[in-house]
Formats: structure tokens, sequence, C-alpha cells
């Protein structure tokens, strides 16, 4: 079991260590893909057993609220239960998004947030 979950972790970790910058002007669709959302949250946001679905976002999220989130995840995880939960229910540690500027980071919320 301590070996499956080493393996899970160096996936995870992988899945994020190849984010690739988006050029300017790039949609939400494509930062999620050049950022390996997909790796834990699936292609269709619907979400894996490495993170939770990504739908529906909106009750419990502004997209300015989620932009912060993604830039350092740690920071709203300790405090907020919600979120605490969701991060021990799912195996793969949510990075920080720093390698994004916070209008990308309000580019990818909002595509998240939208329907």
């Amino acid at each position: 079991m301590k070996y499956l979950l080493l393996a899970l972790t160096l996936a995870s970790s992988a899945a994020c260590s190849t984010r690739r910058p988006p050029p300017p002007g790039a949609s939400g669709d494509v930062i999620y893909a050049l950022q390996n959302c997909a790796n834990c949250h699936g292609d269709a946001r619907q979400g894996t057993k490495l993170g939770p679905p990504l739908r529906p976002l909106a009750p419990s999220w502004t997209r300015e609220r989620l932009a912060e989130y993604l830039a350092d995840p740690r920071v709203l995880v300790a405090s907020d239960e919600r979120l605490a939960a969701l991060d021990r229910e799912f195996s793969a540690d949510m990075g920080r998004y720093d390698n994004l500027s916070h209008a990308e980071r309000l580019v990818l919320a909002g595509w998240l947030l939208a329907p």
C-alpha cells in the first residue's frame, strides 16, 4: 500500500510538472489542457480517483475566489473545511498555479465556472 501511494504521488507530481505556458489570449479550455488539469480532473471535468469533479462549481465559487485558490490552494484549504475534506478525499496534491498570471487564472476560473 505504501508503494501504491508513492506511485500515485509521483504520477500526480509528474502530471503537473509538464505544465506549459499558455499563448497570449488563450481561452480557458486551452489553459486547462496546457496545465494538464485533465490528468486529475478528467477531460470533461467529471473527476477521477485523483481529483474531484470540476462541475458545477458556481454554487461554491466566484471567479475571483477560484483564481485566488489556483494561485495557492494550500492557503484556502487551511481555512476552509469543505476544501480540506476534498483534499483528504483525493490523492493528488493540488499544486500552485503560480506559473499562470492573475489574468490567466481569471480566464481559467471563468471557464471552469461556465455551465
